[in-house]
């Protein structure tokens, strides 16, 4: 028959070790075997014959020997091995389903304990950019308190590019200004706009608001003038982002439901 060794090299293949190998071909050549003629055949410490045949009981490719006396151990039918490959399969089957799953629960976790605090700094048009573009993340909605048109922030065209995919991930923004035309789109071609934007004009008195600020899922984002140069930040925090969100919705309810006059600054 086929040479040992390459028998041997094949059932590796099935995730049996050296030792697992040797006892089922010596049952499949020797016929049934107890562990002590087991372990004196193969020269294997019996503590080792014992769990290498708890595993290989396991796997069913050895079985009891029905055998009237003594404990033995007999190999079980090689057709068995197709048998086994089929239940490896449904079991990489059922793993592969469950691995978007599991996959989630890690990121979870990671999120979880990562740093309480994950900040990152941006700078000039690009990094602007890249923070508008990253609040595209957001599960439901951004909540943002406004300093600045987005065409001014970031030029028409980019600007344009965010609201679109915005509305086409169907992402709702709310914004808190101390300016603002609502109603009026004038400064936008986007048609589903509409439907993914509502803002509220809030007196200087009652919140000045000189920062264009960000909030969505656990993140805060700031975006900042100083001196004419831009600067931005990005804070992970759930907690902070929270409370945040809380103090966004306190001066929604406060702001102003009047139309206040036509000014120039509008998202």
């Amino acid at each position: 028959y086929m040479n040992k060794q390459i028998i041997a090299t094949e059932l590796t293949q099935y995730g049996l070790t050296e030792d697992e190998v040797q006892i089922y071909l010596c049952l499949l050549e020797n016929g049934p075997q107890t562990p002590l003629q087991l372990s004196r055949e193969l020269d294997i410490d019996r503590s080792k014959i014992y769990r290498s045949m708890d595993r290989l009981l396991e796997k069913g490719f050895i079985e009891h020997s029905h055998a009237a006396w003594g404990k033995k151990l007999q190999a079980s039918s090689p057709s068995n091995i197709s048998r086994i490959l089929s239940s490896e399969e449904e079991a990489l089957a059922a793993r592969k389903a469950a691995l978007p799953s599991l996959i989630k629960e890690l990121s979870d976790v990671s999120t979880y304990i990562r740093r309480e605090f994950e900040v990152r700094h941006y700078r000039g048009q690009e990094g602007l950019r890249q923070m508008l573009w990253n609040q595209l993340a957001a599960k439901k909605e951004i909540l943002a308190f406004s300093y600045k048109n987005k065409n001014d922030i970031v030029g028409k065209a980019y600007a344009e590019k965010i609201r679109a995919e915005q509305a086409e991930r169907k992402i709702m923004l709310y914004e808190l200004e101390n300016e603002t035309d609502q109603g009026d789109f004038w400064y936008t071609n986007v048609e589903k706009w509409k439907g993914f934007y509502q803002s509220k004009h809030v007196s200087p008195k009652t919140l000045d608001i000189k920062q264009y600020i960000a909030i969505f899922n656990h993140t805060v984002a700031i975006i900042n003038w100083l001196d004419d140069e831009e600067v931005g930040l990005e804070i992970d925090n759930a907690a902070y982002a929270d409370m945040q969100r809380q103090l966004f919705w306190q001066f929604w309810k406060l702001a102003d439901e009047t139309k206040p006059p036509k000014a120039s600054h509008h998202t």
